[in-house]
């Protein structure tokens, strides 16, 4: 095989593998398959989601393990469209949905957040491993199960949230959570750009910012 085919078919096959990472780690955290869900971070990776913003892979499984027995199991919708690779480093970006029923004020509610998962990926022993895990926000919504009955929603309040993710703060909130309200969104273009330029620099040279 010439040698730019052996670097076109390398590529494929590190897309697809980290594709696949990207697609196992949420099936895995859903189906509450968390040894594997583990399997797919780095021991070092840093998240940072709605509820939770920590270093360590194992540390953020153990949360999920909890909040998942707390809270309810969310589910999520993703689709890897946009990886690059460096040598040993990638990056990867997918459109995503996470979807949840729940109960506000007596009611109970669906709720979608349409958003984009971002990571940081590293080879390790020819295995590519999550080192890091980002929402990126771009909307959600809320509304009633039964369509008879009223969104029990405080509207001034919501109004007062990111628009990103207003209904999933709303929500947290409830729940006893504070959501950051400076997290990446669609609604800060500027802070996205700065947060991209800083993920080209770190596949560039492996500089951590």
């Amino acid at each position: 095989m010439e040698p730019n085919q052996d670097m076109r078919l390398q590529a494929l096959l590190d897309r697809e593998a980290l594709f696949d990472l990207v697609r196992r780690e949420r099936f895995a955290r859903d189906q509450r398959r968390f040894d594997v869900m583990r399997a797919c971070f780095h021991r070092d990776a840093y998240v940072r989601t709605s509820w939770y913003e920590g270093r360590g892979g194992d540390a953020y499984v153990e949360a999920t393990r909890q909040w998942m027995g707390n809270t309810g199991n969310s589910k999520h919708w993703v689709f890897p469209a946009f990886a690059r690779v460096k040598g040993n480093r990638a990056t990867v970006e997918s459109p995503a949905m996470i979807f949840n029923r729940a109960r506000l004020h007596g009611v109970e509610v669906d709720f979608h957040v349409f958003c984009r998962f971002f990571s940081r990926a590293v080879r390790e022993e020819s295995d590519w491993k999550l080192l890091s895990f980002e929402v990126l926000f771009e909307r959600d919504v809320m509304k009633p199960v039964n369509p008879a009955e009223q969104l029990p929603v405080d509207w001034q309040l919501l109004a007062t949230m990111r628009p990103s993710y207003k209904f999933l703060t709303y929500i947290q909130s409830q729940r006893g959570v504070t959501v950051n309200p400076d997290l990446l969104g669609d609604d800060r273009p500027d802070r996205l750009d700065a947060f991209h330029g800083e993920e080209e620099q770190w596949l560039a040279d492996g500089r951590k910012c």
